[in-house]
């Protein structure tokens, strides 16, 4: 018998009374395993299983897919689960870590961004238009980026190496990985604007941690520029 510490990712039917559950775990990063009669009646087991939930899953495993032995609810994340706004953002996380991680691959750091994101995100009640939630989903996915080997150059030029200086329009080169000063923009395509405030939002996403950056004051529509090139990067190295 194993003991995880799971953050259930999603799950699906199978059989009559069956589900295969998806999890990212402290222990040994994505595990899949089945529950047993979990769609019955009188189940009680499922309610620690549903996907958004920090649990402490006991899972049996001989031969084949390992199953689900009992569960116990450590955090339902309410907070996250009662908004279509947050409850959106995480799905669109979940499905980006069922689809990037194989079974099996422990990664302690992953694991702790993950349950900080979920944490934070549940606990923001600030009604500012969503501005801080959106703050949040946006500096974690940065981060995510970050621990995925895929660091955001932002503090010099990323074609040739010199210290980006303010009020100079800088632009970000997707395909080099980071923001390039205007002198190597003349030589570069695909390029986009980034302010000097998205800059500085970038570096403050990569060297802090979320709890922090929550405290932080940005436009919106600062947010929403690097919102845009966080889903080109997104789709330019993670697809």
């Amino acid at each position: 018998m194993q003991k995880y510490t799971a953050i259930i990712l999603s799950h699906y039917d199978v059989g009559e009374f069956d589900r295969i559950y998806i999890m990212y775990t402290l222990e040994s990063g994505l595990v899949k395993a089945i529950g047993r009669g979990v769609r019955k009646p009188a189940a009680k087991l499922a309610g620690h299983l549903e996907p958004g939930t920090l649990s402490e899953v006991y899972i049996a495993k001989a031969r084949g897919r390992g199953q689900i032995a009992s569960a116990i609810t450590i955090s339902n994340f309410d907070g996250i689960k009662s908004s279509l706004g947050k409850l959106q953002a995480v799905i669109g996380v979940f499905k980006f870590f069922s689809r990037i991680f194989s079974e099996g691959e422990k990664d302690k750091k992953t694991f702790d961004l993950l349950s900080e994101f979920l944490k934070v995100l549940d606990g923001e009640r600030n009604k500012n238009g969503g501005e801080k939630e959106k703050l949040i989903i946006l500096a974690f996915w940065w981060k995510l980026f970050d621990r995925l080997g895929q660091r955001p150059e932002a503090a010099r030029c990323v074609n040739c190496g010199t210290s980006l200086k303010k009020e100079k329009k800088n632009f970000f080169a997707v395909e080099k990985g980071g923001v390039v000063c205007p002198q190597c923009a003349l030589e570069k395509k695909g390029l986009f604007d980034i302010s000097d405030s998205q800059i500085k939002l970038l570096r403050l996403f990569l060297a802090n941690p979320l709890i922090r950056i929550v405290k932080i004051r940005v436009a919106g529509e600062e947010l929403r520029g690097l919102e845009k090139i966080k889903e080109i990067f997104l789709r330019f190295y993670f697809t």
